[in-house]
């Protein structure tokens, strides 16, 4: 008789709670968090805390600048192999690109994620002109002057993020580039054993609002 009398009030919750939902909407969750910049991989002179990181092109021993702007005691990657680091193809980030430094960090991002940062870029080469860049997947792109940068991913899947900076020409001149307040923000999508908890707690809501009113 008790089993009965809970599948008879579950299905009665079933059905009222499919009347009511014109009236009840389930959000999708949503979070920020701050990226720790200190944890993403790095390759070449790169200084990092959890809250910004420093990229540079400069020699270790000061060789390339009458100062010596090196930020790690690291000398910068040789672009070959930067380029392997970031998971692109030979000459993407410029066949005038010679050396350089950079960050990178994996996401299983859904459509509708954003990632942002602020940034600045620095140029102490007076001879090339020498660049910053962002790289999601195989696509590059410029990083200029300073300002606040955000990416909306267009579809879910996971993605290789990078952050970098290259000399150009030549190896001599350094550039600086400074990345902080990094965020993600993500959209999640509700669990079916979630909506189908919502579905019938809305059920039995309405069930014991009727059951009050009518011993009212």
């Amino acid at each position: 008789m008790a089993t009965t009398f809970i599948r008879q009030t579950i299905q009665k919750a079933l059905v009222l709670s499919l009347f009511s939902l014109s009236g009840f909407t389930i959000v999708s969750p949503s979070f920020a968090a701050s990226l720790d910049l200190s944890s993403w991989d790095k390759s070449g002179d790169v200084f990092a805390v959890p809250s910004q990181a420093t990229l540079t092109n400069a020699f270790s021993d000061g060789s390339d600048d009458a100062s010596n702007y090196n930020v790690s005691s690291n000398d910068p990657t040789y672009i070959n192999s930067l380029e392997t680091f970031l998971g692109l193809n030979s000459g993407d980030l410029g066949l005038d690109a010679t050396e350089g430094s950079a960050i990178k960090r994996t996401f299983n991002a859904l459509a509708g994620d954003v990632i942002s940062f602020n940034y600045s870029f620095l140029t102490y080469d007076t001879f090339s002109s020498d660049r910053a860049f962002l790289t999601i997947s195989n696509s590059v792109i410029p990083l200029t002057g300073s300002s606040l940068f955000s990416y909306t991913f267009a579809t879910s899947g996971i993605y290789n993020i990078g952050i970098g900076v290259v000399d150009v020409d030549d190896t001599f001149g350094s550039s600086i580039l400074s990345v902080s307040n990094a965020n993600y923000q993500s959209k999640s999508v509700p669990e079916p054993s979630i909506i189908l908890s919502s579905i019938l707690a809305g059920g039995f809501g309405v069930m014991l609002k009727r059951k009050h009113l009518k011993k009212a």
